[in-house]
């Protein structure tokens, strides 16, 4: 069984708010020292990745859209209010469940995500134990039950039954077609007969295919992207 995945979106470069600045280097010693440090000894075993690791700073390349897509969890911090953080942290709760809202005691909850749970933490020795503590009871309720949405958007989309775009590649339809044949003997045996050139009844062939219609759509379909079926009249 693969490592559990973890990518933390979280503010990176200097930042400056109500009259107080943060620098990188501050932000980058909250994060391992601290963040990092509580998601390891929550759950040792899982592969933890912030966005400066794996692109330059300020950018949002493909491959931390992929991380924002794919990680089993996202961990946002969002103590400080940063276009990027909000950005990616709506990517998220726009994909699946298995985000994790935190933030420093002392900051503000924004007020478009006040109405969502969020862990506090104390950047100390004390606050290090509290949230690995709290961030190993959250993993564990998220493993309980992952497809449970975790955010407003997902539960409006499972109310309305929303559909998603399918963006899924599919498989040629000659090899959809085969596969499903394997599924029928009596197509299979019709099939065959015309491979080895004995005469078979159309109409059989196509009684045969409309008692399976999951092997009828693809096979129409091949025969319309051949050209060998036209549905629209002919010209006089």
């Amino acid at each position: 069984m693969s490592n559990k995945t973890c990518f933390v979106v979280m503010a990176i470069g200097d930042q400056h708010h109500n009259g107080q600045a943060v620098t990188a280097e501050d932000l980058k010693s909250r994060y391992d020292n601290l963040i990092k440090e509580a998601i390891l000894k929550a759950r040792p075993n899982i592969e933890v990745t912030r966005a400066d690791e794996v692109s330059a700073m300020g950018t949002i390349t493909t491959d931390i859209v992929q991380r924002i897509m794919y990680s089993d969890y996202i961990i946002a911090d969002v103590s400080y209010p940063n276009p990027n953080v909000f950005y990616e942290l709506g990517l998220r709760h726009a994909c699946r469940p298995g985000t994790i809202i935190i933030k420093d005691k002392d900051a503000k909850v924004p007020f478009d995500i006040a109405s969502l749970r969020y862990i506090e933490y104390e950047n100390s020795t004390q606050g290090l134990k509290d949230l690995s503590s709290k961030l190993l009871q959250t993993f564990d309720s998220l493993d309980k039950d992952n497809s449970r949405p975790d955010n407003h958007f997902l539960e409006v989309a499972k109310l309305t039954s929303f559909k998603f775009p399918e963006f899924s590649k599919e498989e040629p339809l000659e090899l959809q077609i085969m596969m499903s044949l394997l599924q029928s003997p009596e197509l299979i045996d019709l099939f065959s007969k015309q491979q080895r050139g004995e005469a078979t009844d159309p109409i059989e062939v196509i009684r045969a295919l409309s008692t399976h219609p999951h092997i009828l759509e693809p096979f129409l379909k091949l025969m319309l992207q051949s050209g060998e079926l036209n549905l629209l009249p002919s010209k006089p």
